[in-house]
């Protein structure tokens, strides 16, 4: 008696099987996607670019609807980052452009803390944010670059989301406008990290 067409069918039966099991997505994906379909929150990671700054600010800063006196107007794009998928170093911070904010602040002589307000839009969302930066250390790593931390909580967003967070590692250099610093070879100003809540 010949095994061959035995052998056959079953190898054509064990490909089958390999390519249904292949083509099906596994548990841990299902579980994957079904957690990111029932999430509350969604969260962007942008580099700003600052594109003016004025020093005497215009009505959009009026401290009736700010909260404060603002000496600093500022207009920037979020630029998309890309990341390196093994590690989270940043590869790429100045992809396509992927919103704007138009910012306010104070800046008050010898007070480490800036009262920061912004309108603007990242990923097709609007929002309202009010917030303060905080000076963290000048002439570091050297002359010529301070660091800040800067946040905004966010209202007034675009539906599904109902609140939010921006957080900043900022960096001022000498040249405060477009992508070169001075001294060069700094990401500025700032690389943000927004989270986006939904009501569950």
């Amino acid at each position: 008696m010949s095994f061959a067409p035995l052998l056959t069918r079953l190898a054509v039966s064990s490909a089958l099987a390999f390519t249904a099991m292949a083509d099906s997505p596994s548990s841990a994906e299902t579980a994957s996607s079904t957690s990111s379909q029932s999430s509350v929150e969604d969260i962007y990671v942008l580099r700003s670019l600052r594109d003016a700054r004025s020093t005497t600010p215009s009505a959009f800063c009026d401290s009736t609807k700010i909260g404060f006196t603002a000496q600093i107007e500022d207009r920037y794009t979020f630029k998309a980052v890309a990341t390196q998928a093994r590690d989270g170093r940043v590869i790429d911070a100045i992809r396509q452009n992927a919103g704007r904010l138009q910012a306010c602040f104070d800046s008050v002589p010898g007070v480490a803390d800036t009262n920061f307000y912004g309108e603007g839009q990242f990923a097709g969302v609007n929002a309202t944010g009010k917030g303060k930066c905080t000076l963290i250390v000048v002439d570091f790593p050297e002359p010529g670059i301070t660091s800040f931390r800067c946040f905004l909580v966010l209202s007034n967003l675009s539906p599904p989301y109902f609140a939010g967070v921006l957080t900043t590692n900022t960096v001022k250099s000498r040249e405060p406008l477009g992508e070169r610093s001075d001294p060069p070879g700094y990401i500025q100003p700032s690389i943000a990290t927004i989270r986006l809540w939904r009501k569950r």
